[in-house]
This record gives structure tokens, sequence and C-alpha cells, in this order.
């Protein structure tokens, strides 16, 4: 039976002081920077673009060129990339963090990664001694930017306190379970949050032709039976309503089809998500114009 690394010599539990962050996007850049305001070390690397580099350094964040030094310079590595094929590549491609990861160290997924992907990434960390845990958020980049996003968090729950600290200062923690439980809560509120968008869509369009305004219709849902997160971010949604889409709009495409492969394995219908995956794969919603 393999020994764990980390009962071998360690009394104390290391602090976790240090934090690497890989992932500046749309949500993970606002994210990151209430990482290294609220006082962690933070060290980063590359982006397609330089501006998040440049946003990070200029608040004191480390630039390093791959993510082995990321983790070599970390305590704890949170990976906010788009997709399980970035993450492969960014945790065990040639200069992979794995590389670089040492014992008592963290590997925080804070995307929305498929489950057995994170169980993967936790099987890999227990072999060098170190925790990992599935960390994804929800609350959209309203609540990155102001450190109250969801963290849905599943992996050991006794190891989980000494993170605890750099994942609050991202928003709040609900633990779920085992690792890859964090992932299935996520996903839930993903289905929820894409079905709803498209049905208010279909509602709103509905309203207009029958004489309503858009302004209407949305200010009288916020308050009725019908209200939703979508409903009370209309504008924040609509804004990824365009043509063509930003990126993170397909990202969409992804999540549902996790809940789809899963809803297959065990046989659990999910009518609402694959009629829904399908819309994702054109354009978005296009609302009307009131005549």
């Amino acid at each position: 039976m393999l020994q764990d690394p980390k009962s071998e010599g360690s009394e104390m539990a290391k602090e976790i002081k240090k934090a690497g962050f890989i992932g500046l996007g749309d949500i993970g850049l606002p994210m990151a920077k209430n990482v290294v305001k609220k006082g962690f070390h933070t060290t980063i690397t590359g982006h397609k673009r330089r501006e998040p580099i440049e946003e990070m350094k200029a608040l004191g964040a480390v630039e390093v060129k791959t993510p082995k030094e990321v983790a070599q310079a970390s305590d704890a590595t949170i990976i906010m990339v788009q997709n399980d094929q970035q993450a492969e590549e960014v945790i065990f491609g040639p200069d992979g963090l794995i590389h670089g990861i040492k014992a008592e160290d963290g590997i925080l997924l804070m995307g929305t990664f498929a489950p057995d992907f994170c169980r993967k990434v936790a099987e890999a960390a227990r072999t060098k001694g170190a925790d990992a845990f599935d960390a994804p958020v929800v609350g959209a980049r309203m609540g990155a930017e102001a450190g109250t996003l969801g963290i849905s968090v599943g992996g050991d729950k006794a190891n989980l306190e000494r993170f605890r600290r750099l994942l609050e200062t991202m928003g709040k923690i609900t633990y779920c379970g085992d690792i890859g439980a964090g992932q299935i809560v996520k996903l839930a509120n993903n289905i929820c949050a894409t079905v709803n968008a498209w049905v208010l869509a279909e509602a709103v369009n509905w309203g207009i032709r029958n004489g309503a305004s858009e302004e209407m219709l949305i200010e009288h849902i916020k308050i009725g039976s019908g209200s939703s997160f979508i409903a009370q971010n209309w504008a924040w949604v609509k804004s990824m309503w365009t043509d063509p889409p930003p990126p993170t709009y397909y990202v969409g495409v992804k999540d549902m089809n996790h809940v789809l492969q899963i809803g297959i394995e065990l046989r659990q219908p999910c009518h609402f998500t694959a009629m829904t995956c399908e819309f994702l794969k054109g354009p978005p919603p296009r609302i009307l114009r009131a005549k």
C-alpha cells in the first residue's frame, strides 16, 4: 500500500501563505486580484493576453514562465482555466505543476471540470503528499469582483481547513463531500442558470410581441415568482448575447455536456439540459425590439 508522504516527519501542517494562480480570464482575473490584495504572495504564469498579467504584476504578483515554477513557488495553486484539456496541459504537461508540487501543497480546481478529471488530479497529488480539491465557483464576474462567489468544495474535509483562508478571499465555501462532489453541485447550479436564460429570453420576447416593453417585463419579473439570478443580472447576461458572442458564452456547452455525459452513465434523464445544449451550439438568444 502506498504510504502518504505527508505522514513522514511532519508534526505540524504547513500554513498556506503563498498562492499560485493559473487562468486569468473573465472570472479568474478578479478572483486572483482578491487573493493578492488580501495578503497572499501570489505567483502567476503566462496568459493569452498580456493585460491580465500586467494588472496582476502591478498589484504585486510575480510572473514565472511555467506552471511547474508556479507550483515550486506556492503552497497552493488555483486552476481557473476553461476546460479539462487546458487543465490537463497545465497540470500534467511537460512543464506542468504536478512536476513542481511539494508535500503538503494544494491544488485547487476552481474551474468547472469533469468530476472524474478532478479525481485523477487528486490521486496524482496524493502520490506527492499533496492535497487536491475541486472548488468551482458560482456568482459570475460580479461575485468574483466583490469576493462573494459561492465555492462548492469536494475533497478531504479535515485537510480543507488549511486552505480555508485562501478560498475565503474569493467567496463563501460550501463543503459538498469527496473529491468531485463540488463539481456536481456546481453543475446542478449551471443547469438551472443555463436553462433559465433561454426560458427568460422566450418569456421576454413573448411579452414584447404582445406590446410590453423589455424593461417593464424584466423589472416586474424581478419582483415576481419568475425571478432568478438571470433576471436580477439581465444586463450582464445580455452582454454575452452578441454577434459573435464572447468565447465565455460557449463554455456553457462544455458544462452541459458534462451534465449529459454523467446523466448517460447514471441513466438519469436530462430533457431540458439536452434541449438547451443544442441551443448553445448556435447563436445566442435575440431579444426583439418593441414596436
